[in-house]
C-alpha cells in the first residue's frame, strides 16, 4: 500500500507489511515507535530497520537518520498506527455489522453463543478469548489477548470479510478499549454484562475500570443499541449516562428482557422470558443462574438485530456450549467434574454457587486452581478466601506463571487460607488426577483457571498443555479401570 494513502506526504513508497515485533524479519515494512507502560518503541527503531523496516513513524526526535529510510513524525503514533492498519486492510469492519460485548464476566459465553446462532442463518465471525472463528474452524490468534492489537484485528476482519462474513461478534476488553485498539471500529450493538473488581494492574481503581468499559458505548453508531444488564450496579450507572438507544436485561429487576421463575439443574435450566407483554418458556442445556443472565443478553442482541425470539429458542435449548465455561465432564463417573475459566473472586463466587447447587450437603467440593503471574495480584487473596470458605478440600497447582516463579505464587496463595490447609501439587495434570482419586459418589470437583486452554504461559512463552478437560477424562478413566479390577 502506498504510504501517501494514509499520511499527507509526497512519497511513492510502497509498504509491504506492518512490523509489530522489531526483532523479526519483515522486509519492506512500516514500524510505529509506540510508547507503552514499560517499553518505548523509539528504543527499537534501529533494530526495526535492521530487520526490514523502510518507514518509521515516531513522535520523539531521532538522533540517527538513514538516507534510505522514510521518517514520519506524528504527535500521536498510536492513532497513526490504528489508522494505517485499518487502511492497509481496506477498512474491513466498516463493511460488517459489529456487535461488541464488554464486562468482567460473561463476555466469552455471550459472544460465542451469539456467533453460533447467527451462523445458522449466515456467516458470522467471532474474535475474543477463544481466538477467532468463522465457519466451523476456531483459530488461535496467538497473541493471548481477548481484543487483538489493531494490525491483527483488521487483518482478521479482512479474512472474515473475504469468507463472506457480514457480522462480527467481538469481545471488547477494558485493556483493549483504553489502549485504543478499537478506536476505528463502529459498533451497531454494544453489551454491558457486569463489573466486579479486576484488572487493577491496568486501571488502578474501579472507577477507572468502569470508565474503560464505558468507552465501548462511545463507539456505537448514531443508531446503535446499548444492551445493559441492570441487575448490576454499574450497569444501572451506565444506563443513566449512556446517550444511545438503551435496552435492558435482568433477572432481579424489571427490564426489557427479564427472566422469571428460574429452575436450575446440574446440566440444564428453565425460565420464563418476559418481553413486551409476551411470555416465552425457555429450556436450555446451560446450567447455573449466571448463564440465565448470559442467555438474556444473547436473546436481546439477536432479537434487536432482527432475529425473532421464536426462531432463536430452538438454538437456545441446545446451545453451542462454550468450552471451558462451566463445562461438565462426563466420562462415566458418579461424581461431578466442572471445568471453568474462573480466575477472579466474583467468578469464583459464581462457580461455587453452581457447585453447591449440584452437591448434596454431606458431599465434598474439591477445588483445584492456582493463580497467574504478571497480572492483578489483588485477585489472589480474594480467590483463596472464597475457596477457603466454600470448598471442603483445595489443591493448589500450576497456572500461567509468565515471568514469575510458580511455586512462589502458590506459597503466597497458601498464606491466604485460614480454615483449610491446601496441598500444593505443582504438576497440574497430577493435581487433577489426585483430586479425582479423592472423589467419592456425589462429590464435586472444580478445575478452575485454565478453562479450555491447550497451553500454559511461562518464561518460555506458550507451552503446550493437554487441557483440563483431557486431564480430567484421562484421570477418570484410570480411576474407573482401577475400580473394575
Amino acid at each position: 500500500m502506498k504510504i501517501s494513502k494514509v499520511f499527507d506526504i509526497s512519497s511513492d513508497l510502497d509498504i509491504k507489511s506492518i512490523m509489530f515485533d522489531s526483532r523479526k524479519q519483515c522486509p519492506g515494512s512500516i514500524f510505529f515507535a509506540m510508547k507503552g507502560k514499560i517499553n518505548d518503541g523509539h528504543r527499537f527503531i534501529e533494530t526495526a530497520i535492521e530487520n526490514g523496516a523502510v518507514c518509521i513513524v515516531h513522535s520523539d526526535e531521532i538522533e540517527k537518520n538513514h538516507d534510505d529510510i522514510l521518517y514520519i513524525r506524528q504527535d500521536d503514533v498510536n492513532a497513526a498506527y490504528v489508522s494505517f492498519c485499518n487502511a492497509y486492510y481496506d477498512h474491513p469492519l466498516d463493511k460488517m455489522n459489529v456487535i461488541g460485548i464488554t464486562g468482567t464476566n460473561g463476555k466469552t459465553t455471550i459472544a460465542w453463543i451469539i456467533r453460533s446462532i447467527i451462523s445458522r442463518f449466515s456467516p458470522c465471525g467471532y474474535i475474543g478469548t477463544m481466538g477467532y472463528s468463522y465457519g466451523e474452524e476456531v483459530k488461535d490468534s496467538g497473541l493471548n489477548l481477548t481484543t487483538p492489537k489493531s494490525d491483527e484485528l483488521f487483518r482478521i476482519g479482512k479474512e472474515m470479510l473475504d469468507n463472506d462474513c457480514r457480522t462480527l461478534v467481538l469481545e471488547a476488553s477494558s485493556e483493549g478499549l483504553v489502549t485504543r485498539r478499537l478506536e476505528q471500529v463502529h459498533f451497531s450493538t454494544a453489551v454491558f454484562t457486569n463489573l466486579t473488581g479486576d484488572h487493577f494492574d491496568v486501571h488502578g481503581t474501579m472507577e477507572d475500570y468502569f470508565k474503560a468499559k464505558c468507552l465501548l458505548f462511545d463507539m456505537l453508531k448514531k443508531d446503535g443499541k446499548a444492551i445493559i444488564n441492570t441487575d448490576d450496579a454499574y450497569g444501572r450507572r451506565l444506563y443513566e449516562i449512556c446517550d444511545k438507544q438503551k435496552i435492558t436485561y435482568a433477572i432481579d429487576t424489571d427490564a426489557d428482557y427479564r427472566a422469571v421463575n428460574p429452575v436450575l439443574r446440574a446440566d440444564s435450566s428453565e425460565f420464563d422470558l418476559l418481553h413486551k407483554n409476551e411470555k416465552y418458556h425457555i429450556r436450555t442445556n446451560m446450567p447455573a443462574r449466571f448463564n440465565i443472565s448470559n442467555l438474556l443478553a444473547v436473546i436481546a442482541v439477536l432479537n434487536e438485530n432482527g432475529y425473532p425470539i421464536e426462531e432463536v429458542l430452538p438454538y437456545i435449548e441446545h446451545a453451542d456450549l462454550t468450552p471451558g465455561r462451566c463445562q461438565m465432564i462426563d466420562a462415566g463417573q458418579d461424581f461431578n467434574v466442572v471445568v471453568d475459566f474462573a480466575f477472579t473472586p466474583n467468578s469464583f463466587d459464581k462457580v461455587f454457587d453452581f457447585a453447591e447447587s449440584i452437591t448434596e450437603k454431606d458431599k465434598k467440593i474439591i477445588a483445584v486452581f492456582g493463580a497467574s503471574g504478571d497480572r492483578d495480584h489483588k485477585r489472589r487473596p480474594g480467590t483463596a478466601k472464597i475457596a477457603d470458605e466454600r470448598a471442603d478440600e483445595v489443591i493448589l497447582t500450576y497456572d500461567d506463571p509468565s515471568s514469575e516463579d510458580m511455586m512462589e505464587i502458590l506459597l503466597e496463595m497458601k498464606t491466604y487460607f485460614s480454615r483449610l490447609n491446601p496441598e500444593i501439587i505443582l504438576d497440574r495434570v497430577e493435581a487433577i488426577s489426585e483430586a479425582i482419586d479423592r472423589a467419592n459418589t456425589g462429590d464435586t470437583i472444580l478445575l478452575l483457571g485454565k478453562g479450555s486452554d491447550h497451553f500454559i504461559l511461562d518464561k518460555q512463552g506458550r507451552v503446550p498443555y493437554i487441557s483440563d478437560e483431557t486431564a480430567a477424562e484421562n484421570a477418570i478413566c484410570e480411576k474407573l479401570k482401577k475400580g473394575l479390577k
